[in-house]
C-alpha cells in the first residue's frame, strides 16, 4: 500500500508541475521588464477574504515600484511604475516580468484559469469609467481610499463567483469581501454601473505576470500610440533641421 501511495503523489506532483508549465507556455508575451524596490506609497489597507485569502490586513489600492527599462522588449519597455495588484495570494517579489493580455491574467499559482474576456471587458469599462489620474499624481489619504476602493471592484470583478455588477458588494459575497474600505460605497456604485457599454471600454489594459510573483494590472500605450508618438517626434526633428 505504501508504494501505491507514493505512486500516487508522484502522480499529482508532476500533473500539478505540467499544468504550472503549461499555464506560463500558453501565455501570450506581448514584452518583458524588470521591476524591482516595490513601495506602498500609494497605497491604504484593509481586511480581505476570497481568492485564496481568509482574513488578514493587506494592503489595497495602488502599487509602485522601479521598473528597470533596460534589456525590456516590447511592450515591457513602456510599463509605468504603478499598477493594481490582481492577484491576492501572491507576494510582491522583484524581478523579470512578463506583459500579457488582460484577458489572460491572472496567473496564480492556486487556479490556472485566466479571467477570460467577460471580466476582462468589466475591467475595461471600469478603468473608462471611473479611473483617476489623480490618485497617482497627489496621493493624499482620500485620494488612496478612492484607489482603495477602485481596486476593491477590480477583485470582486475577478474573484466574486456569485451575481453579476448589478448585485456585487464589496463588503461581502462568497468569492470576495473586504472590510475597512472607507469608500465601499463608492466602490459599490461604480459596480453597479457596469453594463458592457463598449463606448467606455479602455483598450490599453494588460496584465505583469509572472508564476512566482505578483500580478498587476498596468496601463500601457497601445503600440499604434506609441508609433504616432515617435512619427511625430521625427516630424518635429525635421522641422528644426
Amino acid at each position: 500500500m505504501r508504494s501505491k501511495k507514493i505512486i500516487i503523489k508522484t502522480f499529482v506532483a508532476v500533473a500539478l508541475i505540467s499544468i504550472a508549465i503549461t499555464t506560463a507556455a500558453s501565455a501570450t508575451i506581448l514584452g518583458t521588464t524588470n521591476i524591482q524596490n516595490h513601495n506602498n506609497s500609494l497605497s491604504d489597507q484593509g481586511d480581505l477574504w476570497g481568492g485564496g485569502l481568509n482574513g488578514g490586513t493587506y494592503r489595497t489600492g495602488i502599487y509602485s515600484w522601479t521598473n528597470e527599462i533596460s534589456g525590456s522588449t516590447g511592450l515591457g519597455t513602456q510599463v509605468p511604475d504603478w499598477g493594481f495588484c490582481i492577484e491576492l495570494t501572491q507576494g510582491a517579489n522583484n524581478g523579470n516580468v512578463n506583459v500579457i493580455p488582460l484577458e489572460e491574467g491572472p496567473l496564480p499559482v492556486t487556479a490556472v484559469t485566466p479571467m477570460g474576456t467577460t471580466k476582462a471587458n468589466y475591467i475595461r469599462e471600469l478603468w473608462g469609467r471611473d479611473f483617476d489620474q489623480n490618485w497617482i499624481t497627489n496621493p493624499t489619504t482620500a485620494n488612496k481610499q478612492m484607489a482603495e476602493a477602485f481596486g476593491a471592484c477590480l477583485w470582486e470583478i475577478i474573484y466574486e463567483t456569485n451575481g453579476s455588477p448589478a448585485t456585487w458588494n464589496v463588503s461581502n459575497g462568497a468569492g470576495f469581501h473586504a472590510t475597512g474600505i472607507e469608500q465601499a460605497a463608492t466602490a459599490n456604485s461604480w459596480l453597479s454601473q457596469l453594463d458592457g457599454n463598449t463606448a467606455y471600454f479602455a483598450n490599453n489594459l494588460y496584465v505583469t505576470s509572472t508564476l512566482n510573483g505578483q500580478d498587476y494590472l498596468v496601463q500601457i500605450p497601445e503600440p499604434a500610440t506609441i508609433c504616432l508618438l515617435g512619427l511625430g517626434a521625427l516630424s518635429l526633428i525635421r522641422r528644426r533641421k
